[in-house]
């Protein structure tokens, strides 16, 4: 695949460049025609392809944003990782960062390279793929936009007016989206105008692919519908399904960005730097969800099963079965991917074998734990809790050429077995496209054949009581919710399936439904939850508008706040109905 996008000539980069600069906001109505050169590169006059292939670069994120947005934001609200030393710990986001992605990435890069696009390939008698890809890919980038803020620019953003452009409702952009991916969809063919191969980076000019790409975007976004508009949500996911080309049918249909130090600063894998700089720690909700889960033994060479010191200081959520203890070891039994996503640690990597706990002297070679969420500034300094005293992230992910995944297939998988479960037409059953996700993420590890058929029948329990086993039921309640229904299972697979790049869609999920199981943040900004109890409430909702829409589209920003709530962590976007699931 590298050496495909490797053939981009010089040239066609240093044109990316100029194409990102592209204004967005406009200070002065007439800014855009002082000094314009009638003879100068215009979008309309640029190969569609060359913005296309920039956006894909460009939303795969360079080190600068990918560590503010992508791991302090996403990855920490979905309690993936936990305790990296930012504010965004405690739900308080950095302006900075927001401003980062919402200027300079969102609106002045990505969107405005789309809309010229889809304006000037739209505008032909004869439309290109370019034209339907760009229809598509915009969708993706506006709903992950969506999904941060809730309400934003949408209709009018970088429409070439250089006007300072209105907020849309959300619920307005999700079912404009969704028709508009599924007109893109029915528009792509083999017959169009198509996009150079070595330009495109994510299917190299696969019709087919970018298709069923289409198709399975518009079954992730009607899936976020399914509590606040059911009816909607079905109509999608079905026709979704039915389409065209059908929704990713394998691995090789994911739609991924590739990720090489050949091509420039910060657009290699980021998280082996994060790593490097101490972070990149396993959080507790990662623990608890796969001890035990599926009834494989650990790697062997470790102490197994520590019940734990009891720490003289009680600063964790007491919702959380593990609170403060601290233990050495392993657990006997977890799921096999656990040990690949988070290594024990070693000597080498922050263990000690002398280490003081809470007065104690201890070993914390051979650990593999996950480290609370929302830690308190009482905590730091603390040895129990040092990032490096716990388990963290493997080595695959810490490979500068490993790709950035945007939607894979197992997503697909389970997005229709979660379909299924609420009885829409599918394609299939539940339970086959459960089991269907499993495999598909077990086989990125390696896992193939009887380990994987075990681990499917297994009735071993992880913390909260939840089982592999699609037909079991352990009967286990946490919080007086019940931990083994079919849902859960769906939502718990997906959630590890969907590591380290899946942290934007399970996070939505969890704001969705409430699954899965979560440890709530230990101390978070009082002002950004409505709970305590462990419930939804306890989770960020959303992220605050940078400050200078405040100043610089004042009036819009006033009315969108009017409209959707103050603009705080804790206003809860249209989709999101705070609902936590009890099902059977």
């Amino acid at each position: 695949m590298k050496n495909i996008q490797k053939q981009l000539s010089v040239a066609a980069m240093l044109l990316f460049g100029l194409l990102v600069v592209g204004g967005f906001w406009s200070c002065t109505k007439d800014f855009d025609e002082i000094n314009k050169n009638p003879n100068g590169v215009t979008a309309d006059k640029v190969d569609p392809s060359f913005q296309l292939t920039n956006v894909m670069f460009g939303t795969g994120m360079d080190a600068h944003i990918h560590q503010r947005i992508q791991n302090l934001y996403c990855d920490i609200f979905a309690q993936y990782f936990a305790n990296e030393g930012f504010s965004s710990q405690q739900y308080i986001p950095v302006d900075g960062w927001t401003n980062d992605y919402w200027s300079a990435g969102y609106y002045n890069g990505w969107v405005a390279n789309l809309n010229d696009v889809v304006r000037n390939e739209g505008a032909k008698t004869n439309k290109s793929n370019s034209y339907h890809i760009a229809r598509v890919y915009r969708a993706l980038v506006v709903t992950r936009a969506a999904d941060l803020f809730g309400d934003i620019p949408y209709f009018k953003a970088a429409d070439g007016s250089g006007e300072n452009p209105p907020y849309d409702k959300v619920e307005a952009i999700y079912k404009d989206l969704l028709n508009e991916l599924k007109e893109a969809s029915a528009g792509l063919s083999t017959g169009n105008l198509n996009i150079p191969a070595n330009q495109d980076l994510i299917y190299h000019g696969d019709v087919t692919k970018w298709k069923r790409f289409a198709n399975s975007l518009r079954l992730r976004l009607a899936m976020r519908l399914s509590e606040v508009d059911p009816a909607t949500a079905k109509t999608h996911a079905e026709e979704a399904v039915a389409a065209d080309g059908g929704v990713m049918q394998e691995a090789g249909d994911a739609c991924v960005i590739p990720k090489s130090p050949s091509y420039g600063w910060g657009r290699d894998n980021s998280y082996g730097k994060y790593y490097g700089w101490g972070g990149m720690t396993m959080s507790r909700t990662m623990e608890n969800l796969m001890v035990g889960l599926g009834g494989i033994d650990f790697p062997a060479g470790y102490t197994v099963d520590d019940a734990g010191m009891q720490l003289s200081t009680s600063i964790e959520h007491p919702s959380d079965p593990r609170a403060n203890k601290f233990r050495v070891g392993v657990p006997s039994k977890v799921d096999p991917r656990g040990p690949l996503m988070f290594e024990p640690t070693t000597a080498a990597n922050g263990g000690g074998a002398a280490d003081v706990i809470d007065g104690q002297t201890v070993s914390t070679i051979g650990r593999w734990a996950g480290i609370p969420a929302g830690l308190p500034s009482t905590a730091s300094g603390l040895t129990q809790y040092s990032n490096v005293k716990y388990a963290r992230l493997g080595a695959q992910y810490r490979d500068p050429e490993f790709d950035y995944v945007m939607m894979p297939y197992e997503e697909v998988c389970f997005l229709q077995a979660e379909g299924a479960y609420r009885g829409w037409n599918m394609g299939g059953t539940a339970k086959s496209f459960y089991e269907s996700g499993i495999r598909a993420s077990m086989a990125k590890f390696g896992l193939t054949g009887a380990p994987v058929d075990s681990y499917l029948a297994s009735n071993d329990e992880n913390t909260y009581g939840t089982t592999v086993n699609y037909d079991n039921n352990s009967g286990k309640t946490h919080l007086g919710k019940k931990a083994d229904g079919k849902l859960q299972k769906i939502m718990t697979q997906k959630y590890i399936s969907m590591f380290p790049d899946g942290s934007w869609e399970a996070w939505n999920d969890h704001r969705r439904v409430g699954l899965p199981i979560w440890v709530a943040p230990a101390a978070p900004d009082a002002g950004s939850v409505t709970a305590t109890d462990g419930s939804p409430g306890n989770f960020i909702k959303r992220i605050a508008y940078p400050t200078v829409e405040s100043i610089n589209n004042a009036d819009f920003y006033a009315a969108a706040v009017a409209s959707q709530g103050p603009d705080k962590v804790s206003t809860r976007l249209w989709w999101d109905l705070n609902v936590w699931w009890d099902q059977d």
